[in-house]
């Protein structure tokens, strides 16, 4: 089974769209009159102009044409790579509702090994794949739910995708599959230069390749502190690192400039009047925009968040996140274990599972694997420290669906711990945030509702986090 990545829509009329961006600043008419001439004119005559904007650097007339791409049969590893480009949507198979017993992995090119080490390998790798796949499936046939048992596939396991985005990011992505952060994986180089030739064969003013972005730097180096140690136990789940300071004042001053107060003497009083604060900050919840939220940022290191963790994390496009290297940082020494795993007695089998992982990756190692390729021996359980920055109207967001009890157990107790850590430090900010049927008076949930919302927003309510 190949993987592939398939441009499946793109304008039709990209050449006009863009050439007509390219002429507005400088011609005389109106939009529509622009774009009629444009797709008047003859297709050279605007390709023409298109790459003389893109040689002088002005690629920003190039995200108004958009692409919707698959990404069929490819290993998670691929999704995750690309789930961490914010300026694209995507809609994956979720592991939480859809069984993967045999969704198949993907397999590295072996070929490149001496016959006798291309033997051992392919054997060795194909037999640790099928024995984690079968332990999936027997988890899930003991009554463990499908989100924990996840916990023990591979990182090379098939996943299936969709992903739109427009040409200046796809461009971006494309090169940093093939020339920068995916360069030293074989199968992100090969997804990314079928992607630069459907590009070149559908619309070849767009597929700009920058063989140079990389840049070799010493900064792994630097910071190299040699063996990772792996006891976790006494680290904290969730660190506030940073944030704005008085970040209820900034908020009140941000919605006195919107609203059109413009007594500063006034305003200077109110920021600092907690019963005010309160006051203006409930009101802007009710509010569609909540802009004046994006004025404070708070900085969070979730210290122990695994694999399939952070996927749920990324989601929230409107933050700046640093996912360290998961070779160099993941230990199968680091997992989260499930309490549906330790209710069933199944721990010991659970952790089995992980020293057997760590065993076949030093088996690889020294028949010579290549150091890239252990990716795809990495297991959805094991932990990494992810920082990131975001501001209150996307921790809006965050809370509302992440502290409801429809939200994966592991994501909801980290941003449980998050809100708790908020609020104790800005807790008349912080005091109207949780989930959905707290802040709004409503489930939004529908049938999948849990039932329990007066007790929920009791719960929050109270401050018992």
């Amino acid at each position: 089974m190949t993987g592939s990545a398939k441009i499946i829509s793109f304008n039709d009329n990209a050449h006009a769209i863009v050439s007509s961006a390219g002429r507005i600043s400088t011609t005389k008419g109106s939009a529509n009159e622009i774009y009629e001439k444009s797709c008047s004119n003859d297709k050279e005559k605007n390709i023409n102009l298109i790459n003389k904007i893109l040689s002088s650097g002005h690629e920003s007339v190039i995200e108004h044409i958009f692409f919707n791409l698959s990404f069929d049969n490819v290993s998670v590893f691929v999704e995750q790579f690309l789930i961490e480009f914010r300026l694209a949507s995507f809609t994956v198979k979720s592991r939480r509702y859809v069984d993967f017993g045999k969704m198949g992995y993907f397999t590295p090119d072996f070929s490149h090994y001496e016959q006798e080490k291309k033997e051992k390998l392919e054997n060795l790798y194909s037999s640790h794949m099928e024995y984690l796949f079968q332990q999936y499936n027997e988890l899930i046939e003991a009554g463990i739910p499908k989100e924990d048992a996840r916990f023990v596939l591979p990182y090379s396991f098939r996943s299936n995708f969709y992903c739109s985005v427009n040409a200046r990011q796809l461009i971006k992505i494309m090169n940093e599959m093939v020339y920068g952060r995916g360069k030293n994986y074989p199968e992100l180089v090969e997804l990314g230069q079928s992607l630069f030739a459907q590009c070149e064969e559908k619309l070849p003013f767009l597929a700009v390749r920058k063989p140079d972005m990389a840049k070799d730097t010493k900064l792994a180096e630097i910071f190299d502190n040699g063996e990772k140690k792996a006891d976790q136990s006494k680290t904290p789940f969730v660190s506030v690192i940073s944030s704005t300071e008085h970040p209820e004042e900034l908020i009140v001053k941000a919605a006195a400039l919107n609203y059109g107060c413009s007594d500063l003497e006034l305003v200077n009083a109110w920021s600092k009047d907690e019963k005010k604060q309160k006051l203006i900050i409930k009101e802007l919840l009710k509010t569609g925009r909540k802009r004046e939220l994006e004025q404070v940022d708070f900085t969070v290191i979730f210290h122990k968040i695994s694999l399939a963790g952070i996927t749920h994390l990324v989601r929230h496009r409107m933050q700046s996140i640093i996912i360290p290297g998961y070779i160099k940082n993941c230990s199968y020494k680091k997992y989260v274990l499930p309490e549906s795993i330790v209710e069933a007695g199944l721990e010991d089998k659970y952790k089995e599972v992980f020293e057997k992982s760590e065993d076949a990756v030093k088996q690889l190692e020294e028949l010579g694997f290549y150091y890239w390729d252990k990716a795809y021996l990495l297991l959805s359980g094991m932990t990494v420290p992810v920082m990131t920055t975001i501001n209150a109207h996307e921790l809006y967001t965050f809370f509302r669906l992440r502290t409801c009890n429809r939200a994966q157990w592991e994501i909801k107790n980290n941003a449980d711990q998050l809100l708790k850590l908020l609020r104790q430090k800005h807790p008349v900010l912080f005091s109207y945030f949780g989930p959905t049927c707290f802040m709004t008076g409503k489930c939004s949930e529908g049938a999948m509702t849990c039932g329990k919302m007066k007790k929920v927003c009791s719960f929050y309510e109270s401050n018992e986090l």
